[in-house]
């Protein structure tokens, strides 16, 4: 007998508390320090909601992950899309959309923090396959990445597009760290420029490199 509206909406609306309650808490603390009665006692849920909804904590903390890798993962190729559909990009262009939703959670005031942290305690202590965020993340928004890239500069070779691809991804990836340990130290680094500044150079710069990779000076 299929369930009445209210309880159907009832049990959607405490899966999506425990997925929100359980991604603070393992951002904050982290997988091991973070526990099934921790996360359902500020969800106020009962202890067997988890299973119910999840099959346990490890599929709880999948399902986190993965709704943020999706969330990240179509904001980035949405960017490039967006770009891309308005006609004949330059490289310039592209780098600065890309960039701007790669970094876009480091100015969202919470959520983009703490999902940041989220990944960060991820990396430090693995509890998922690495082949998970190649799949579900980082090796769609590359591939869509170097699609634009070759769009833009025709002469440039998928393989050198691909190389440019993890040099501009390096780069970023190191600006969120940065961010991250600055933010953690509770004392802002005059040395460290503007994120906008940083942006700029990174597009400036990594629209150099691209070019140069392409045997041309566009």
């Amino acid at each position: 007998m299929p369930l009445r509206a209210p309880q159907a909406e009832l049990g959607a609306h405490t899966r999506e508390r425990l997925l929100d309650v359980a991604e603070r808490l393992f951002a904050e603390s982290g997988y091991s320090a973070t526990s099934v009665r921790d996360i359902t006692r500020v969800a106020e849920c009962n202890l067997a909601s988890v299973n119910y909804h999840f099959g346990g904590k490890h599929n709880l903390y999948l399902e986190v992950l993965r709704r943020r890798m999706a969330s990240l993962r179509d904001d980035r190729i949405s960017s490039v899309e967006h770009v891309m559909a308005t006609g004949q990009p330059d490289v310039k262009t592209v780098l600065r959309a890309f960039a701007s939703a790669f970094l876009g959670p480091l100015v969202t005031p919470s959520q983009g923090r703490q999902l940041i942290e989220l990944i960060a305690r991820e990396m430090l202590d693995p509890q998922l396959p690495r082949e998970l965020f190649l799949a579900e993340l980082v090796g769609p928004v590359q591939e869509v990445l170097v699609d634009a890239l070759v769009v833009a500069i025709p002469e440039l070779t998928r393989d050198n597009a691909r190389l440019c691809v993890f040099s501009v991804m390096g780069q970023l990836i190191h600006v969120a760290h940065q961010a991250r340990w600055t933010e953690l130290a509770g004392v802002p680094d005059s040395r460290v420029p503007r994120l906008e500044a940083i942006v700029r150079h990174v597009v400036r710069f990594s629209a150099a490199g691209v070019r140069a990779c392409s045997g041309g000076a566009k």
